[in-house]
């Protein structure tokens, strides 16, 4: 049963588009994910090609970091879709930073709709700075 069970989780991630990471470039990943440690854009894109929620938000946040928005606003949408609470929340930040403070708002409700301590703060801060007092 186990080699049925291997075909069928096989296919469903080839349908879902996934090819899985390699065991060094997904420990290189999570520490960027989790920790923030820098990860060369050409790692991240490849992580973030290969359908991996967290690769698509590190990819995005280093675009976003460099100033290709729209490209990151791509990637972090697509880790969104994936069910990235974190994404949600950069996405989020990336459209207050742009200035597009009803989407900003979008995300950071839906994240913190999810628990996320981080979106609250945001909304906070979406708050002041629609009322003159934030940053």
């Amino acid at each position: 049963m186990s080699g049925l069970w291997a075909r069928w989780r096989g296919r469903r991630r080839r349908r879902a588009g996934r090819r899985g990471l390699d065991p060094a470039l997904e420990s290189m990943v999570r520490a960027a994910y989790r920790d923030g440690r820098p990860l060369p854009e050409p790692l991240a894109r490849e992580a973030a090609h290969t359908g991996d929620p967290q690769g698509m938000t590190v990819y995005g946040i280093g675009l976003g970091n460099r100033g290709a928005y729209a490209e990151a606003v791509h990637w972090l949408g697509k880790a969104v879709a994936a069910g990235d609470t974190s994404a949600m929340v950069v996405l989020g930040t990336l459209h207050m930073d742009l200035g597009n403070l009803e989407e900003a708002e979008r995300h950071f409700r839906r994240a913190a709709g999810r628990g996320h301590a981080g979106a609250r703060v945001a909304l906070q801060q979406l708050r002041a700075r629609r009322n003159g007092s934030g940053p």
